[in-house]
């Protein structure tokens, strides 16, 4: 069985997963769908000889919307109606989110890209993002005033 077909049953079995998730509403299994496309993508770059996958945003992207569209079809079976315009909202605000991790893959792709050339700006550049990423996760922490 060669890579194509191998990544074809995955994909299939995904979608058999997910499909069989939203048909008996089971919420837990919508993850089970997206982790087996992205191993059917995972298994694909382990056999490939490129450094860097320029798919790789591409992908991500599609399987937050993915994931999210999966539990938005098991939240819109509830009988609590929405507001109108609701719909429409969420719908922005899902693209707003899908186009915002697409950009931030690839620019974190750029990055590794640029990374491969070692320097003092890139030593530099590195430090600010770890700075950043413990600045975010305390203010992230932190628990609301009283």
């Amino acid at each position: 069985m060669g890579l194509r077909s191998g990544n074809a049953t995955a994909g299939a079995l995904a979608m058999l997963v997910l499909a069989f998730g939203l048909i008996l509403r089971i919420p837990a299994v919508v993850p089970a769908g997206i982790v087996l496309v992205g191993l059917g993508y995972a298994a694909s770059l382990a056999v490939q000889n490129d450094a860097l996958d320029a798919r790789a945003p591409v992908v991500a992207a599609a399987l937050f919307a993915a994931a999210e569209l999966g539990y938005w079809s098991l939240e819109l079976r509830d009988a609590v109606a929405d507001e109108p315009g609701a719909y429409l909202r969420r719908l922005g605000l899902l693209a707003g989110l899908t186009l915002g991790s697409l950009a931030l893959g690839q620019l974190l792709l750029a990055l590794v890209d640029v990374s491969e050339r070692s320097g003092i700006a890139i030593e530099a550049v590195g430090v600010v993002a770890a700075v950043a990423a413990l600045a975010i996760v305390a203010l992230a922490s932190r628990r609301p005033a009283p």
